[in-house]
């Protein structure tokens, strides 16, 4: 028995904003942002437009991909770092969407790693019969945790248009991180066939509590009596806070050490990995993946130019280009792995048939 993948969709909303963009709404350069992160573009969705939304159009198209019917499968696994409320996930929203039956649904919040959790769930989920036909999907909407003004979005929009130096000031001290991140989702349809052609051969997960403030949203939450306030909305303490330096080399290591694991217990050399589908958060953390696993990009490829960080969706839109792009030949060993707010970290090895 093995469980593989048989389709992939992803949603890719349209509107894209250059680093030519926003070096008209804060202090930076094309430049800057390029060297420093290896992002040159990214998308954002039209307001009003959810995380589901985007999960829904992603699941569509991998059931589509898969030749999969809606009421074929067993279980929907969601991740996400922005649900479109705070309670309840969006796993129940994009069940109804997708036109999913009476299923089990999932809503994860391993942030960056989601998706890896969710492939290590689904095998879990097939490999004790729960299911038959597994779903897993990454979403975000970032843009609505950038803490950009009304005025910015529309200058971002119009290039006719500028911003006043209040807002240029206060959209440069948030650059550091809010020049990484973009929106999208991306989905992938398993299935438990009757074959051991192929399909999961391992996965390894690990959270480190330690590190769980190299990046963090210290506003918004229970800890506090009511869980925000006013002031955290004025002093912006709903966005994220971030260790550069401590998270390259907790993203490096981390990534690195879940691939040995995972080649380990599958009884596989990590030299004879073909793909490593890992996370996309900046070019400079592939950089020194690559070079801790003696891999060169044609072995470990990026698309953050293109999308930024999408978070949980990352590594599924990498995925389905590769698939598409016929980069994901029959037999090949192919590593999802990623690290992530919270230090989770883990990596999926799979044998695509």
């Amino acid at each position: 028995m093995s469980n593989i993948i048989v389709g992939s969709g992803v949603a890719i909303p349209d509107n894209l904003v250059s680093n030519h963009d926003l070096a008209r709404i804060m202090d930076t350069s094309p430049e800057w942002i390029s060297t420093r992160t290896g992002v040159e573009e990214r998308r954002f969705v039209d307001p009003g437009v959810s995380t589901s939304r985007l999960a829904v159009e992603a699941v569509g198209a991998a059931l589509q991909d898969a030749g999969v019917a809606p009421d074929e499968v067993g279980v929907l696994i969601t991740a996400t770092m922005t649900p479109d409320v705070y309670a309840p996930g969006i796993a129940g929203s994009v069940q109804k969407g997708a036109g999913l039956g009476p299923i089990p649904v999932f809503d994860l919040r391993q942030q960056c790693t989601g998706f890896i959790y969710g492939l290590d769930l689904a095998h879990r989920y097939l490999e004790t019969g729960g299911a038959e036909v597994a779903v897993v999907v990454g979403a975000e909407v970032h843009s609505a945790l950038l803490p950009w003004s009304d005025e910015s979005w529309r200058a971002l929009a119009d290039p006719r248009l500028s911003v006043s130096p209040a807002d240029f000031e206060w959209n440069t001290a948030h650059r550091s991180w809010s020049v990484l991140f973009g929106d999208g989702a991306g989905a992938v349809v398993l299935r438990r066939i009757d074959s051991s052609d192929g399909g999961i051969l391992a996965s390894v997960l690990i959270t480190d509590g330690e590190g769980a403030e190299l990046i963090w949203i210290p506003g918004v939450g229970s800890i506090k009596r009511p869980y925000v306030t006013r002031a955290d909305l004025d002093e912006h303490a709903h966005v994220p806070v971030m260790d550069g330096p401590g998270l390259y080399r907790r993203a490096v290591s981390s990534m690195c050490d879940a691939v040995a694991e995972a080649s380990a217990r599958a009884g596989v050399d990590p030299k004879d990995i073909d793909l490593v589908v890992a996370h996309q958060a900046n070019e400079r953390i592939l950089d020194g993946v690559r070079r801790k696993l003696g891999f060169g990009v044609e072995r470990v490829p990026s698309n953050i130019a293109r999308y930024g960080n999408t978070t949980a969706a990352t590594l599924p839109i990498l995925f389905h280009e590769l698939r598409k792009s016929e980069r994901v030949q029959p037999g090949y060993l192919v590593c999802f792995v990623a690290f992530g707010a919270g230090a989770h970290s883990g990596a999926v090895l799979y044998h695509a048939p």
